[in-house]
């Protein structure tokens, strides 16, 4: 262990602390992996709306993730329906109770602190944060769920975008969602 005033140590308490600042808040509407897994579908693509997903993101078991799932879904903030081209898939939406509750999200405070940085600040935080995420995620787990830009599987013809994993047209806001199939371009 860093000795106890090393720089290590203090971003590490920070990191800490600034959770626990932004997870107290949580705790009196929904636990936090509900408030996490009601996040990501709300910001999450078509494709990536789905249980396996849901449970990569949270890095979890798929039955941890269902039992998250069925309780969002028995108080009214997502709901489960079939995916369209694939019978066999469900596909999870926000309810617009979901997306209301969204509205006074608690990590609302965070997101601002956040976008009060500098520009340098945030990207050099950003980039700090996703090293350690990669750095600390269980083993195959997926710590990158981006957008289609930067992605190796978006095909762009002017005005037209096609992600080629999924074999389908992207709108335009659907090209700036969370997708679980993102792999960055090389």
């Amino acid at each position: 262990m860093a000795s106890p005033d090393s720089a290590p140590l203090r971003i590490a308490a920070l990191i800490e602390r600034i959770g626990r600042f932004a997870r107290a808040r949580e705790a009196a509407t929904l636990a936090p992996a509900q408030w996490e897994a009601l996040r990501f579908i709300a910001r999450a693509n078509t494709f990536s709306r789905q249980p396996t997903a849901v449970a990569a993101w949270l890095a979890t078991t798929k039955g941890t993730a269902s039992q998250t799932l069925m309780a969002l879904e028995r108080k009214g903030l997502i709901r489960k329906a079939r995916h369209p081209s694939d019978g066999r898939a469900t596909r999870l939406e926000a309810t617009p109770e979901g997306l209301a509750l969204l509205q006074d999200d608690p990590m609302r405070g965070l997101v601002e602190a956040i976008a009060r940085l500098p520009p340098l600040y945030a990207a050099a935080l950003s980039q700090s944060l996703a090293h350690i995420a990669g750095d600390l995620a269980p083993e195959g787990a997926r710590t990158v769920f981006g957008g289609c830009e930067g992605c190796r599987h978006l095909e762009a013809r002017g005005q037209t975008k096609r992600c080629r994993n999924f074999g389908a047209d992207l709108s335009g806001e659907e090209t700036t969602l969370a997708c679980a199939a993102h792999s960055p371009a090389d």
